[in-house]
């Protein structure tokens, strides 16, 4: 059985979804179609083609029977196994996993939630600012350098 999110997610809400909201352009590419195409997916005028369904899921690291489900290709009691739908980390380029640590962080400042705190940490092993790891931008500056 396929695990859902939404149960009633459209196909053009399942796009915005799992694509961060890409472009339409940039999902005609990933889909191999042309743009107008992608067009008429957001007016809910057609479906893509069960292969380009697939080719988008593949291209946005997502599992092919997942968007199959959400397209109307499959009904989710005809998957015979549970389908993770949760991408991998390992999976993540740098710049992904650093935008989705990025927006956990931002959530949990704004529902009030600090970080976990090792409470063997004691305040003398906090530490110093010279030993604080470089700031994201640095990373991203010696990432494109070649460091």
């Amino acid at each position: 059985m396929v695990e859902t999110s939404g149960g009633g997610e459209t196909w053009w809400e399942y796009l915005n979804r799992v694509t961060d909201k890409a472009s339409q352009v940039e999902i005609a590419r990933a889909a191999g179609v042309d743009p107008a195409s992608v067009s008429r997916w957001k007016l809910g005028k057609n479906t893509p083609s069960a292969d380009r369904v697939i080719a988008v899921a593949r291209h946005f690291g997502r599992n092919p029977v997942e968007a199959l489900v959400v397209a109307g290709y499959l009904e989710a009691g005809e998957v015979d196994a549970t389908v993770e739908l949760a991408a991998s980390a390992s999976a993540l380029s740098d710049d992904e996993l650093l935008t989705a640590i990025g927006r956990r962080l931002a959530r949990a400042a704004a529902s009030g939630h600090e970080a976990p705190r090792d409470d063997a940490l004691r305040d003398d092993d906090a530490l110093r600012d010279d030993d604080a790891p470089p700031p994201v931008s640095e990373l991203h500056a010696a990432r494109r350098a070649g460091s």
